[in-house]
């Protein structure tokens, strides 16, 4: 039969081309309970333990806002530009044992510590990664407290804001435009003062993940240009509860299952001053990718350039930014929850009924697909790019369905595509060309990349190229055989269940140093290491944590 032939033709096709994919979406994070005595002993440990130590800790957190508001009180903005001496230390020292008692009370009996900690003389900014909880902020109470870089709206909230002022933090406000500005100027100011300042800790990554891998460091601890220390972040339990990220367990299943277990580990490890080269100096994103290796090489996980842009997490693909959850896949859950039957894209691309122009209003789409609940037929309109009379491209529905019809192999994608939006010259000398009109469609639709990126990148693949389009052998080489953008393809474009089964199984990167890390390749993560320029993207999602 055609659909076994092609069942068939799918599963030669999977072994002929199984490659190393990207690492698994660092921004997902779920624990299940396994087995009948697990559940009985957490949810037994949970009631007896977690109202008791949430209780404790609440009590500890609350009893540090008196000693807060008193270390800055009658101390002026001015005054407060510079750092608080002796006679308020009561306060500080009083504080940091509250904040102990307060992890105390949460199951934190003891902290681990392996390394020492430079001094503000030798290492001006601390570095703590990775990044995977709330619970990180224990990190503090070894440091002694040093001030951290927050929004300044957290400045409003009940007793953290009272803790931001007392530890001098660096506040940022995301509604000023010159208040990064003056951040970095603060931060440098603090970091180039030789000991007059305590150290400031930052978080590189900027946000959370599980804990897998290192999302790409953000550059403003490495503005200064002054040695940095890093510093290693381990939960070394049994059940990775503490875990908290962009996609899983909300902030009480997590405070449930880590306050119900009998007890916490938690491990920091301070790692060698890291010494800057001159090159590092002079660019801050050089800097950060070179103490982003180090640490990646001691916790033995891939150093990768996985970050949080807005509240959509993306992996940069050459001089894309691909979103790791894709619109595309969301529209695939309405539809099949709406029974859809895929229309068959293997024809050119004809009209879906008589009397089709290649555009279809909301009501022809609807009529299209079968979809004859309302509700259903305008979310899954609203994921296509409208023209200015408000009508969608019938190609780049056919193109969409084709992607989602899960026996189609990557070939087949990249076929169709050029074919839908090829065009022929009038001139034919070459046969159909597919010009940037038609491959910022490909990439809009599937994608959801904007215009400035899908030109750039069209601009890329064309140099040295007399024509002004691509030939089909130019499309299938880009989107099959690039060294990078053939990941898009490859894995990005297969349905999420069976991109599961690519996972990398290169060996884990021996520890580097910080001499090492300058030459050494980042981890395989779908990043074309050819390409330097990147541009921001777009997409939906939510943020989780700052």
């Amino acid at each position: 039969m055609p659909g076994t032939d092609i069942m068939k033709r799918r599963a030669v096709g999977e072994e002929e081309e199984e490659e190393e994919g990207p690492p698994p979406n660092p921004f997902i994070h779920e624990v299940h309970l396994r087995g009948a005595w697990q559940h009985i002993k957490f949810y037994l440990l949970g009631v007896l333990l977690f109202p008791l130590r949430f209780l404790l800790a609440t009590i500890f957190l609350f009893l540090m806002w008196p000693f807060a508001v008193l270390r800055v009180i009658g101390l002026t903005e001015e005054d407060l530009q510079q750092p608080i001496t002796h006679r308020r230390r009561f306060f500080h020292h009083a504080i940091r044992v509250l904040s102990r008692l307060m992890f105390f009370a949460s199951g934190f009996y003891r902290i681990k510590i392996k390394g020492q900690r430079a001094s503000s003389l030798e290492a001006p900014i601390l570095l703590a990664a990775p990044h995977s909880t709330f619970f990180d902020t224990l990190v503090l109470v070894p440091c002694d407290l040093p001030p951290v870089v927050s929004r300044v709206e957290n400045l409003c909230i009940p007793v953290i804001g009272a803790l931001l002022r007392f530890n001098q933090s660096i506040l940022v406000s995301r509604h000023d435009p010159s208040s990064r500005k003056k951040v970095v100027e603060e931060v440098k100011k603090r970091a180039t003062s030789r000991g007059k300042w305590p150290q400031v800790l930052f978080y590189p990554e900027g946000t959370t993940a599980n804990g897998k891998v290192l999302l790409k460091f953000k550059p403003g601890a490495f503005i200064a240009g002054v040695p940095v220390q890093p510093i290693l972040i381990r939960y070394p339990n049994k059940l990775p509860a503490t875990t908290w990220t962009w996609k899983g367990n909300g902030v009480f299943k997590v405070l449930w299952l880590s306050m119900s277990q009998l007890y916490l580990n938690v491990e920091y490890e301070f790692l060698p001053v890291y010494h800057p080269n001159e090159a590092e100096k002079a660019d801050p994103s050089l800097y950060a990718s070179g103490v982003q290796r180090v640490m990646a090489g001691a916790l033995g996980i891939p150093a990768t350039d996985y970050e949080l842009i807005g509240d959509m997490p993306v992996s940069p693909i050459g001089q894309l930014k691909v979103a790791l959850e894709l619109g595309l896949w969301e529209l695939g859950k309405i539809l099949k929850k709406a029974r859809c039957l895929p229309m068959m894209a293997e024809s050119s691309g004809e009209p879906c009924k008589e009397g089709t122009d290649g555009k279809l209003s909301k009501e022809e789409f609807a009529d299209c697909l079968n979809l004859t609940d309302s509700t259903t037929a305008s979310k899954a309109f609203s994921y296509f790019h409208k023209d200015a009379g408000g009508c969608v491209d019938l190609r780049e529905i056919i193109l969409v369905l084709a992607v989602l019809d899960a026996v189609r192999r990557a070939e087949d994608i990249a076929e169709l595509a050029f074919k839908l939006f090829a065009e022929t010259p009038q001139v034919d000398k070459n046969g159909p060309c597919l010009y940037e009109e038609g491959f910022s469609a490909i990439l809009r639709c599937l994608l959801g990349t904007p215009l400035p990126e899908s030109s750039k990148v069209f601009a890329e693949i064309c140099e040295g190229i007399s024509a002004a389009g691509l030939s089909k052998a130019g499309f299938l080489n880009f989107s099959l055989h690039h060294p990078c953008y053939r990941q898009i393809f490859r894995y990005y474009l297969q349905p999420p269940a069976r991109a599961k089964k690519r996972r990398p199984h290169s060996p884990r990167p021996e520890p580097l140093t910080a001499t090492a890390a300058s030459i050494s390749t980042p981890w395989p993560n779908g990043t074309c290491t050819q390409t330097t320029s990147l541009e921001n993207g777009r997409g939906l999602g939510h943020h989780k944590a700052d």
